[in-house]
């Protein structure tokens, strides 16, 4: 039985939602209401609702483990454990290890609720260019993360940040 599959018995205040994968695809309802949000403010409170969910998937993938599984040596190999037992902390350090996006997304996430953003300089919404409208007419700013590496598309941070939690969390591979 995949993690993905496990019934969290104790998720009673997500309306329904009750397992891990179905976060992900919460996630990726998300994700698509940003790429086709028809406002700005539609555009950046899908961004954020759907960063907060990413970062939030850690805690879901936790939980789901089943107990037993936390023993397994390949779970451990994977998260680069030895000598001792999985904790939580093993897991959010692998994933923003192998996707530094659910960094950002950890940065939203917090900056969102602290107001204080930590990890990045800043995600904003550019104002949209005018002269050229995005399609079926509408004009949309452009969602960028600012950080020490410069500027990227926070469009893409997000579905990178999906992309991780789906493959590593709904495929056969380990974690399930």
């Amino acid at each position: 039985m995949s993690i993905m599959n496990n019934h969290l018995l104790s998720a009673v205040g997500s309306f329904g939602l009750g397992t891990a994968h179905s976060m992900v695809m919460k996630a990726w309802r998300e994700y698509q209401r940003c790429v086709n949000a028809g406002s700005d403010d539609d555009h950046r409170d899908a961004a954020i609702n759907c960063a907060i969910t990413l970062w939030h998937l850690n805690d879901w993938v936790w939980n789901g483990i089943a107990v037993s599984a936390r023993d397994k040596l390949e779970v451990k190999q994977l998260l680069g454990v030895t000598g001792r037992r999985l904790e939580k902390d093993d897991l959010v350090k692998w994933a923003v290890t192998s996707c530094p996006e659910l960094k950002v997304c950890q940065s939203i996430c917090n900056g969102t609720k602290h107001v204080v953003c930590l990890g990045i300089t800043e995600a904003r919404l550019t104002p949209a260019d005018v002269q050229k409208p995005a399609e079926e007419g509408k004009v949309l700013g452009r969602l960028e993360i600012v950080d020490a590496g410069g500027v990227r598309d926070g469009i893409q941070v997000l579905y990178k940040g999906f992309e991780f939690w789906h493959h590593h969390a709904t495929n056969d591979n380990v974690l399930l």
